[in-house]
């Protein structure tokens, strides 16, 4: 409620128990609506072993042509 001379706002005690509540139901709401958060970790860790994985095959595979070429290219310069 306003007071229309001095601007002021008075706020109950009944006014912020409801306000704590519709904020309740919201968060909860929310909170139900969200994926389930093991399910998305699980996901995510598998997809950084995948990637991890990937990225030591290919440092072999440069490594191994590193080994190759090198020789190679000593050879043919000679």
């Amino acid at each position: 409620m306003a007071d229309e001379e001095t601007g002021a706002v008075r706020v109950s005690m009944r006014d912020i128990y409801a306000e704590v509540q519709r904020q309740g139901r919201l968060l909860e709401k929310i909170a139900n609506a969200l994926p389930d958060s093991e399910d998305k970790i699980e996901d995510h860790e598998a997809r950084i072993r995948k990637l991890e994985m990937r990225m030591w095959q290919a440092i072999g595979g440069f490594g191994f042509l590193a080994a190759i070429v090198s020789p190679l290219v000593a050879v043919m310069t000679r």
